[in-house]
């Protein structure tokens, strides 16, 4: 009987889980994906460094292109409930072993923060 009892308890609690579990609150993770870009690191790039310089001050890219060996690609990404929130990039160009210029929406933050400073 006791068995019995147990059995049609677990099924009825089965049965209104999904409908318990709908209302209860949740929280998502954020996704990070990417290489954090520091703002002070990328501020301090400038051209005339060497690839090892560059390593140091920002990282290593996490992808090294074989056909691209004049790039270096950075992108950094945060996804929240299946939305991304924040992207930023930053595109460094070398020729040879030194950096030609430096492009990417991790310089605009820079910009702001510059124009911030002065007002």
């Amino acid at each position: 009987m006791k068995t019995f009892a147990l059995l049609c308890a677990a099924l009825l609690a089965s049965a209104c889980t999904p409908k318990l579990v709908e209302q209860l609150p949740y929280y998502k993770l954020p996704v990070i994906q990417g290489i954090p870009l520091d703002v002070e690191a990328v501020a301090a790039l400038k051209p005339g460094m060497t690839r090892e310089q560059v390593q140091l001050t920002v990282g290593a890219p996490l992808l090294n292109p074989v056909f691209r060996n004049d790039r270096w690609d950075y992108t950094y990404e945060v996804v929240r409930g299946g939305k991304v929130k924040e992207t930023k990039t930053l595109t460094v160009y070398f020729q040879g072993n030194m950096v030609s210029r430096i492009e990417g929406s991790a310089l605009d933050e820079i910009q702001r923060n510059r124009q911030e400073a002065t007002q």
